[in-house]
């Protein structure tokens, strides 16, 4: 009531309407964020991108001077998290961070409601170490001898976490003429625990895998290149011409403002240099830290998108 009897009081004194502090002051549109962020892991708690979000989000909230609050939305994938963002406001305050393959693979194999131009992509920070992994007293260390070990051994049981690894070893299965028994999982923390606990032979791993360097051995890497961490371990594509994309992406809904998408974009190129983030990538996790632009990612995600099509083919 006081700060309007004043505001009164100034207009009929000066004869026209003043500047006035704090009461009637307000923030300009073009300022953000002016609240907290919400990173969106599109996989359980505990796994290697929960991992990565978790000190990430410290970095990115100095870049940004607000909070970043990191929310699990586990499912399909993937799919569950990339849908909740895209029906989400495009206002930059909602992100993502995940692999390539959900905006890519998963609307061709799975009934979702996203597809790849429904986001905004900001940004890949990192590159999932994919690995075909079992435990490391099995008989077998090596993807042949595994390979030979299955068709002696039929029944072995396979845990599969997302659309894409599960793809792959479908097709490993049908050139080898195994018989695999296929296990969903909902994250890398519960995988770890049916191969450590003995309730399944091999799995798939985007990283985890590499905390538990004397109980886990990779028996072939599922990139394209063979892995930092075993580089002794063939990949998938050396022999069969199949591979995972892999990178660790940043989206946001599209129609996001281009000025707040070049804040947020510049905040995660940043905060991806971290020493934090790249302690716990590199030295924890084994996989190379990248530094890619929005410009750079929304060129390889429509190339990717047409690779993908092809191989859903």
């Amino acid at each position: 009531m006081k700060s309007f009897v004043y505001y009164l009081f100034a207009i009929l004194f000066f004869g026209s309407l003043v500047i006035l502090p704090a009461p009637f002051s307000c923030v300009f549109a073009g300022e953000f964020p002016t609240k907290p962020v919400t990173l969106v892991v599109p996989y359980r708690a505990g796994g290697g991108t929960d991992t990565m979000a978790r000190i990430l989000a410290k970095a990115l909230k100095n870049e940004l001077n607000q909070p970043v609050v990191v929310v699990n939305r586990k499912g399909g994938g993937g799919s569950v998290g990339a849908s909740y963002l895209k029906n989400s406001a495009a206002d930059g305050y909602t992100l993502m961070m995940g692999g390539d393959d959900i905006p890519t693979w998963n609307p061709m194999t799975q009934n979702v409601d996203f597809k790849l131009k429904d986001f905004r992509y900001l940004a890949a920070l990192a590159e999932y170490q994919n690995a075909l992994v079992t435990r490391s007293d099995k008989p077998y260390k090596t993807l042949d001898e595994m390979i030979a070990y299955s068709k002696e051994h039929p029944g072995l049981k396979y845990a599969s976490q997302l659309p894409m690894d599960k793809k792959l070893i479908e097709i490993l299965i049908e050139k080898n003429n195994l018989d695999w028994k296929m296990i969903n999982v909902g994250g890398g923390s519960e995988m770890v625990q049916l191969l450590l606990g003995g309730k399944i032979d091999i799995a798939y791993s985007g990283g985890i895998y590499s905390r538990y360097p004397d109980k886990l051995t990779v028996l072939a890497s599922l990139n394209k290149q063979r892995l930092a961490g075993a580089p002794s371990k063939p990949s998938l594509f050396e022999t069969f011409g199949i591979s995972m994309p892999s990178y660790v992406i940043f989206m946001a809904p599209a129609g996001i403002p281009d000025d707040v998408a070049k804040t947020l974009e510049n905040a995660l190129l940043k905060a991806g240099q971290s020493k934090d983030f790249k302690t716990i990538v590199e030295e924890r996790l084994k996989a190379p830290v990248i530094n890619i632009s929005a410009a750079e990612l929304e060129t390889y995600m429509s190339k990717l998108n047409k690779q993908l099509q092809e191989m859903a083919k």
